[in-house]
This record gives C-alpha cells, structure tokens and sequence, in this order.
C-alpha cells in the first residue's frame, strides 16, 4: 500500500470512529473533522503532481467561501446548506464527467459507460439537492405531488438510462445527444424531489449525497484516478450510514422517501379528527398563570415557524413568575436529529429546563403544550421518550393543550388526542401564537405589579 492509499485508510478510520462515538453519544466532531481534513489533504499533497499549486488554490477558494457561508448561516439553515453542498460537489462530478467526454478522453464501452453513470448520479444529485435546498430555504413552499408523479420519474430515469447505454456505445457521440442526456438526468432529480415536503427534503438530501460519493467513484474509474475513487467510497459509504441511521430515527425508510411521499395527505388519513375544544389566547395565558408546572413540547412546526425564541421568552415568562417549566427537546422533533436541542440552546433556554427523552415513569405536569408537535405527542405512533397525553394516562386534572394550524399533521395521521375531553387546541402558527401569548403574560404581569387580579379562564 502506497502513501496515498494508506494516508486515505486513516482518514476513513478516523470518520469511522466519529460514526461510533456519535451513535454512543460521545463527541464526534474532532474526529470528523479530522477524518474529512486527511482525504482531503491526503490526496492533494501526496497526488496533486504538476497540478498541486492549482488545487491548493481551489481548496483555499472553497474554504473561505464555506467560511462566509457559515458565518451569515444559523442552525436554523443547516439543513438546507448541507443540501446546497451536496448538490454542488454533484454537479462538480457531473460537469468534470461531462468535460471528459467532450474532449473525447474515454474509449467507446465499458469505461465510458461508468463515466456515463458518473454523469447521471451527479446531475440527479445536483437537481434533486437545488430543489431540496429550495424547500428547506422556503423559496419553495408548495408541495407539488401528483398520483402518477413517481411513475413518471421513473419513466424519465429509465429514458435516461438508455440514452446513455447509447451514448457509451459510441453509436452517437454529438454534443446534442450529451446534452440531452444531461437534461434527462436533471429533469429526473427534479422530479423526484419536488413531490418532497420541507421534512423529508433533509433526508432526501442525504440520500443523494450517497448519490454524488458513488457518482465520484466511478468517475474515479473510468478515468483512472485512485484519489478520486477512494474519496467517492469513503464519502458514499460514511452518507449511507448516516442517511439509514436518520431514516431509522425519523422513521422513514428509504422506500417510504420514494413512493410514500407520493401520496397526497389528504388521501393518506381522513378528516375524522377534528379539534372539540376550543381555547383563546387569553384563556391559555390564565392556564399557563394557574398552573403549578408546565411541560412545553415543540416540534416540527416551532421550527418551520421560526418560532424556537418566542418559546424560550415564554419559559422564561414562566420562570420568573415561580413556575417550575421543562423544555422537551426530543431528537425527532427537528429537521435533523438533535437540532431542536441546538435551536432552544441558540435562542438561550436555560440547560436546567431542557429535557431530551421523557421517561415512562415521569409524572406529567398539570399543564402540557405542545406547539407544533401534532404528530410527535400522537399516541398511535408510540415515539420513545414522548410522554403519553392520552385520557387513559394522565391524573383527572390534567390538562393538555396543543397549539396548531391543522387538524392533521405532516404525516397526515388522524391524532386521537383531538377527540379527548382534557385536551383543548388554540389553533394559530407557533411563531405568532407564542407572541401574542407572551404579550398577554407581560400585560398581566403589568397588571399584578399594579394591584389588579385578573379573572380567572372560567370567569
């Protein structure tokens, strides 16, 4: 074994080890970040040859563009940066395939057919990651879902295939046909990825990032490049763990990703639950005032809503006033696993309110809301570490109360909560809901510091 191809083993070592101290919930990040700076110096200081001085420009280049990147990024964007980066390193394969087979630098056949390949993993990656990004940037808010829409994805990729079969053949070698093929690829990623809602665009992006590492292996062969064969294993084997692991998480295997999300929620889940009860944010904000301890539960749409900081002004709220809060950050209920932990923490929650796993054996507060998190407090979907709201588990004064804009949440599934004599609904979007509720607890606030007791939520 070469230099080069050792140095590459330790850096895949090293990423490997990030993986397993991630899983077992030890820091990861010093030996990722290790890991990736070894492939991607190993190669250029060991193989860059006549060409190192330039490589080491465009790394230079990439670096303080990522800087600049980072630094006008918060976490709330991290999602979709992380797809903006695979669909560029995507189209960065698909266009140094697409020039080697301008300049006609492959023989007809096997070695052209990988190149082929090459061209479409990463220009599907590339489309697929723009319109995830797109989504995950809320540029693109419409869901754009069809019945058939998966079958014509499928229709496009195989069209796709045998153009390029043809291609690799060498039977048609004009610039039209290339051309061609290439817009089959994009317009395949394209439309897989836009029947896409915003919380499966992030593990639809790492899945393709598992697309563009295979698509940099097999460029790495048809032109005979061990660094770039190597790197494009490593990159594709380390994205397919972790696109299973979060699939795992989310519950979303990779089948359900293609065809399930392909099924309008309309048609996934009838309208049978509807809220029964419900509550005022003047009536909520005497609950939250009277309660003896509270349980606040956000989810996905807190985050959608952008609405983590006016959630943490509420705890805070409560805080001062006496009231003992808990701040259930459950892995599940963001983008990414974890990241609702990370958004409260930006946004200044205190450690000792957060929470991430609610034990069985916990009593539950006398008051819980959740904001957003319809599908995550579901009793039917049975998620570790959620607190069971249901009749059945609680004490007879307890009371839960769910803060959202639709009967059904994102999966579509009927909540049988809604149907519960002790829950009640305030149905408004989590960002304004909050302000308007953190407004009512300031007023009251005023109000008691002067000497006036306001009514009681039942007069």
């Amino acid at each position: 074994m070469d230099d080069m191809n050792l140095g590459l083993a330790i850096a895949g070592v090293l990423m490997l080890i990030g993986l397993q101290r991630m899983h077992s919930g030890h820091a990861a990040f010093p030996w990722f970040a290790t890991g990736f700076g070894a492939a991607i110096l190993v190669p250029l200081l060991l193989g860059g040859g006549d060409n190192q001085i330039l490589m080491l420009s465009a790394l230079a280049l990439g670096l303080g563009l990522a800087i600049i990147l980072g630094l006008i990024s918060n976490l709330t964007h991290l999602p979709a940066r992380l797809a903006l980066l695979h669909g560029l390193a995507g189209a960065a394969t698909a266009l140094v395939a697409s020039q080697a087979m301008l300049e006609q630098l492959l023989e007809p056949g096997l070695t052209l057919g990988l190149a082929m390949l090459s061209l479409l993993l990463g220009a599907f990656s590339a489309a697929g990651a723009a319109v995830a990004h797109l989504r995950l940037s809320h540029l693109l808010p419409r869901v754009l879902r069809h019945a058939s829409q998966s079958w014509i994805g499928v229709v496009l990729l195989l069209c796709t295939l045998v153009l390029g079969g043809v291609l690799a053949t060498g039977i048609k070698d004009q610039l039209f046909w290339q051309m061609g093929f290439f817009m089959l690829a994009l317009l395949s990623g394209i439309v897989f990825s836009l029947p896409l809602a915003e919380r499966e665009a992030p593990l639809a992006a790492a899945w393709l990032g598992v697309l563009t590492g295979l698509s940099m292996a097999l460029l790495g062969v048809a032109l005979g490049l061990a660094p770039l064969l190597a790197s494009g294993v490593l990159s594709a084997t380390l994205t397919l763990i972790l696109s299973s692991e979060l699939g795992r998480q989310v519950n979303m295997p990779l089948s359900r990703l293609l065809w399930g999300a392909r099924t309008p929620p309309h048609q996934a889940a009838t309208e049978s639950a509807s809220p029964k009860q419900q509550m005022t944010v003047d009536e909520l904000a005497l609950e939250l005032e009277q309660a003896p301890e509270v349980l606040l539960i956000p989810g996905f749409g807190c985050i959608a809503a952008e609405g983590c900081a006016e959630l943490v002004r509420l705890a805070d709220q409560l805080s001062q006033r006496g009231t003992p809060v808990r701040l259930l950050a459950h892995p599940l209920a963001g983008r990414l696993p974890g990241q609702l932990a990370l958004l409260l923490r930006e946004a200044g929650a205190q450690e000792s309110m957060l929470v991430e796993h609610w034990s069985a054996a916990q009593p539950i507060p006398a008051l819980t809301l959740s904001i957003g998190a319809h599908d995550l407090i579901n009793p039917q979907r049975a998620s570790s570490g959620i607190p069971n709201l249901s009749l059945s588990a609680l004490d007879a004064n307890t009371k839960v109360v769910l803060m959202l804009t639709h009967a059904q949440g994102f999966s579509g599934a009927d909540n049988p909560l809604l149907s519960d004599a002790h829950v009640h609904v305030l149905q408004a979007d989590a960002r304004s809901g909050l302000a308007q509720l953190n407004q009512r607890l300031a007023q009251h606030a005023t109000s008691d510091q002067l000497g006036f007791t306001p009514e009681t939520a039942h007069g």
